[in-house]
């Protein structure tokens, strides 16, 4: 941000005079404009500046005002001129990548239209959809807040601001203003609408839940995610959470507490009709059969599902196909509450290894750690070898080694160099 400075015209100013005469000289200010900055309006720029057309001002505060614009952040640039009729200040607006609507985390005893409103009566040039991340304004923002907890009879009340997303996992497009002291935490989770069968699934995710911090935005999100994977794992597919809602807060030994509820639709539950996998030279149809976790008649399950394609993922794997993609599209049958799986995969192409580095031993060590070790360089590449070789050469555990495997594919040349990190603990002691 600039701050520039013309006033050569200022009746009264006599360039023999000293620069502390100047400085105090003052300056009747017949007008007072503002340009350049039409999200503001002149009344609203005039009432932060506490200037009164008519009124005087010297050079010093003529120049204090410049300097607080210009500490907003609000501004890139502030220039400022002066005549026998006033006052002019030129204002160039910061850009649009630095500025970012206000999101109110867990300001729980209003809602963000009364946030706004106070806001707007306190803050002088706050709008709720542009404030800068850098500058000033922020911190007025922040104090504002403050003094709102504060007066809900939380004297050792904070409130900081920070860049985040108006969504759970969305980019970072809001300025989130939240209250750091005292916690606001949620205290009980109560979900209405649980069918019997169902109510002992949720206990994790009520026991998780409370003692969490309360974000408006996150916590719902949050709250509705963990229910809705449970209640999937479970054929639920039509799974709803609505109306969340949380209880007035109370102020307790932990924080300022609130009880939150939500109303569950479950509707019907879902069961696999076809898991369909037609075999490979990888696997066959009967081996993959054996080791899925999801069979016909089951509830469909997502958990259930990814375990199940795992083994696809490893026999191809184990092959030098390590970008294998394992394709399952569902077909649901909304009426008959049914899912049928037609399973495929793409190849893709087959990796050889191309080196193999042992680190954190001797090269004496790296020796002995390679006796027996049967993946050399040129040979078409098993991504499951290295945990099988650990796992067979119980030497290694009982010598209190422990190995990670960091994997670095070229897709030019179809190679995979291999780094064997053995690192020594404590030694395990004999089975």
């Amino acid at each position: 941000m600039r701050l520039s400075r013309v006033f050569p015209a200022v009746a009264g100013i006599c360039l023999c005079v000293s620069s502390v005469q100047l400085f105090a000289q003052t300056h009747v200010l017949r007008e007072i404009a503002f340009t350049g900055a039409p999200a503001y309006s002149q009344a609203e720029l005039l009432a932060f500046t506490g200037l009164k057309p008519g009124g005087s001002a010297t050079q010093q505060q003529i120049e204090e005002v410049a300097q607080r614009l210009n500490d907003t952040g609000l501004f890139a640039d502030v220039n400022f001129s002066g005549n026998d009729k006033g006052i002019t200040y030129a204002l160039t607006p910061a850009p649009a990548s630095a500025m970012r609507p206000a999101r109110f985390a867990n300001f729980v005893w209003w809602q963000d239209e009364e946030v706004d409103r106070v806001l707007k009566t306190k803050v002088p040039l706050y709008h709720s959809d542009a404030v800068p991340t850098t500058g000033n304004l922020r911190d007025s923002i922040a104090a504002a807040l403050t003094a709102m907890v504060t007066d809900k009879g939380l004297p050792e009340a904070s409130v900081s601001s920070r860049l985040g997303a108006s969504r759970a996992g969305g980019p970072l497009d809001r300025l989130v203003f939240s209250i750091d002291t005292p916690p606001v935490l949620i205290h009980t989770l109560t979900l209405a609408g649980a069918s019997a069968g169902m109510e002992p699934k949720l206990g994790a995710v009520l026991h998780d839940v409370a003692g969490q911090p309360w974000d408006e935005v996150q916590s719902y999100t949050n709250i509705s995610g963990r229910v809705g994977d449970v209640y999937r794992n479970e054929g639920y597919l039509d799974i709803g959470v609505a109306d969340p809602k949380h209880s007035a807060p109370s102020i307790g030994a932990n924080g300022v507490e609130l009880d939150v509820t939500a109303t569950l639709s479950e509707g019907a539950q879902y069961h696999v009709v076809k898991l369909d996998w037609p075999g490979s030279e990888f696997l066959s149809t009967a081996d993959f059969n054996k080791q899925a976790k999801l069979k016909p008649g089951d509830p469909d399950s997502p958990t259930a599902l990814r375990e199940t394609l795992h083994a696809l993922t490893t026999a191809y794997g184990s092959k030098g196909y390590i970008d294998a993609k394992i394709l399952a599209p569902p077909t649901i049958d909304r009426t008959a509450h049914q899912v049928a799986y037609s399973i495929s995969v793409v190849p893709g192409s087959q990796y050889r290894v191309s080196a193999i580095h042992w680190t954190g031993v001797s090269d004496a060590q790296a020796n002995d750690f390679e006796t027996g070790w049967s993946l050399k360089p040129g040979d078409v590449y098993d991504n499951t070898y290295p945990s099988r070789f650990f796992a067979l050469k119980g030497f290694f555990a009982r010598q209190g080694y422990k190995f990670g495997v960091m994997e670095k594919r070229d897709p030019r040349t179809l190679t995979v160099d291999l780094t064997i990190t053995l690192t020594k603990g404590a030694a395990a002691s004999q089975p």
